[in-house]
């Protein structure tokens, strides 16, 4: 398509009143067609995109949406891989008042037939009003006999150029659907506001106070919301180039995270937790490679941080440059779009605080400890402004912020709803006030996050947060960091739950599995004065993982009683 044509549409694009979000893109289409939009980074090496070419694709779809069928308000589910269409499928959407939502796909590993199969539900329940995928995609769809006939299919194959174009939506509209990760396919959509999605990415953007001269280096999949607002969304509506690595990619080379970090100055990334730990065992050895000192923040986000893995990231790449102060911390989700919580770039690391593990029951204040002794928290920072945050009792009654509680959260733009799900909406959104499931604390204005509430685990009385005592048993040698899963299995004999420990074995330590045994059991109960009713070692990658990633804690629940139930089925 030529130029002409092409600032010709955005121009008539631009005469017609829209909302914020679309305003920005299709002024970026005007103001800026030759500047870098994505730099998009995979098997095949890297593709440079720039906005004149992201126009020209978000044309593409909005008229192939058009053809569809498509009206405004109409929901369009984008399973595609890592190619330059991810972008304008979606871009394009939002433009065309068509309401996106990014979908995994199937990765090389998994089965095919199964994958697609547990996505039926999540059809059945939601009935898209559009697929949007590829031929090859489609052909595994169907083979493994999934039922797609209540939604109309949009092939990237039968688009045609066309110029850009837009409906125009009220601010109030529901831009896009965010999806909850997991393991299986029955997720939440998160339906998001335009209104919403502004406000949150304007005052994320003033709290890491973000410029024209940053860029962002990411691998993380666009359909988490960590991928999808902090690595997309806020980039384009502030057109800040990002470098996005293929992510089933990066898992097999995590150093290319560090080759595009290197080439840029005030870069920021975002990773969870399991990906520091990731990165410092496969490419720790190599930290000398690489020039990692002007990176303005490797932001820690998704999962609870921990101290322990920071400490052990910033040894492994001091040769690199790595600072301390690089390393931030984030608190987010879906529901408010993006962020909550963000520690202050570039000043000094997160604050960290030790606290006696006795005293980390719900409704307690945490006493402190000595340097040393009991357990390190990491902060999450302060709250952003638009958000308010409260601590809540077991009957969601407000207690003191310094006291543990259930955070819950109001503001500017928490999420209208979970998608076609008025019951789950109902029970965590009310009267204003988003209740998380996650159990934290605020101590001298800075947010702490213990964990998820399912996640808690009572033994004869002793509350342990799961991912705390994964992080003690992650540090024990012969044990692979980030690969731990600390369960609660009910116990009926004594009315309580038993603590079960199940690690990957970190097979160059070269310990025998009863030493590694006696050193968990010996580290637990030091820590959080409770033993181990058993401690499982098995071999690097038997984890089951979530589609993000992480190591899924109920995934290998189900897996550890399916074992132990065989076990007792034996004569």
């Amino acid at each position: 398509m030529n130029d002409a044509r092409l600032k010709a549409g955005a121009r008539s694009i631009m005469r017609v009143p829209v909302n914020r979000y679309q305003e920005a893109i299709l002024r970026h289409f005007e103001e800026r067609p030759d500047a870098v939009f994505c730099h998009l980074i995979g098997d095949d090496g890297e593709t440079i995109l720039t906005w004149r070419d992201l126009a020209a694709d978000c044309g593409r779809f909005s008229a192939a949406y058009r053809r569809a069928g498509l009206t405004a308000g109409d929901q369009a589910l984008i399973f595609l891989r890592h190619t330059p269409h991810l972008y304008g499928a979606f871009l394009g959407a939002m433009l065309a008042g068509i309401t996106p939502a990014f979908m995994p796909c199937s990765s090389p590993r998994q089965d095919p037939a199964l994958y697609w199969s547990s996505h039926q539900a999540l059809l059945t329940k939601i009935r898209p009003a559009a697929i949007v995928t590829d031929r090859a995609t489609l052909a595994e769809m169907r083979d493994s006999g999934l039922g797609l006939e209540h939604s109309r299919i949009v092939l990237v194959e039968d688009t045609a150029p066309a110029p850009p174009s837009r409906t125009a939506m009220g601010e109030e509209a529901i831009a896009l659907l965010q999806h909850s990760s997991g393991t299986t396919g029955l997720k939440k959509g998160v339906a998001l506001t335009f209104a919403a999605i502004v406000e949150q990415i304007e005052s994320y953007a003033a709290a890491i106070a973000l410029t024209s001269e940053d860029s962002i280096v990411s691998w993380l999949p666009l359909y988490h919301d960590m991928g999808l607002i902090a690595c997309l969304i806020l980039p384009a509506y502030f057109a800040i180039p990002v470098a996005h690595l293929d992510p089933f990619h990066w898992i097999g080379r995590p150093g290319m995270l560090f080759d595009h970090l290197a080439k840029r100055k005030s870069a920021l990334t975002w990773l969870p937790n399991f990906a520091f730990e990731h990165l410092t065992a496969t490419a720790g050895r190599r930290a000398a490679s690489w020039d990692l000192s002007g990176v303005r923040a490797f932001i820690n986000c998704s999962e609870p941080c921990r101290a322990a893995t920071f400490d052990r990231f910033a040894d492994a790449f001091a040769p690199a440059g790595v600072r301390p102060e690089q390393l931030q911390c984030c608190y987010a989700m879906a529901e408010t779009v993006f962020a909550v919580s963000q520690t202050r770039l570039g000043r000094a690391p997160p604050a960290r605080i030790h606290v006696d593990p006795a005293s980390l029951d719900r409704g307690l204040t945490p006493r402190s400890a000595s340097p040393g002794e009991g357990l390190a928290l990491i902060e999450t920072g302060r709250v952003i402004d638009g958000l308010a945050l409260s601590v809540h009792d077991e009957n969601g009654a407000p207690i003191a912020e310094q006291r543990i509680g259930e955070i819950g959260l109001s503001g500017n733009f928490l999420f209208r709803g979970y998608n076609r799900d008025a019951e789950h909406t109902a029970r965590r959104l009310r009267d204003g006030v988003y209740f998380t499931g996650d159990l934290g604390f605020v101590r001298d204005g800075r947010l702490y996050i213990l964990g998820r509430i399912d996640d808690l685990i009572i033994v004869n009385g002793r509350n342990l947060y799961a991912h705390e005592v994964e992080a003690v048993v992650g540090a024990v040698s012969g044990v692979k960091p980030g690969r731990t899963v600390a369960l609660g299995l009910v116990d009926e004999r004594v009315g309580s739950e038993a603590l079960v420990i199940m690690a990957e074995r970190a097979r160059s330590a070269g310990r025998t599995d009863e030493d590694v045994r006696r050193d968990v059991v010996s580290a637990v109960h030091s820590v959080f004065n409770v033993t181990p009713r058993s401690v499982e070692l098995i071999d690097e990658g038997r984890l089951v993982k979530t589609s993000s990633g992480k190591v899924s804690r109920s995934e290998n629940r189900a897996r550890s009683v399916a074992a132990r139930a065989a076990v007792r089925s034996q004569p």
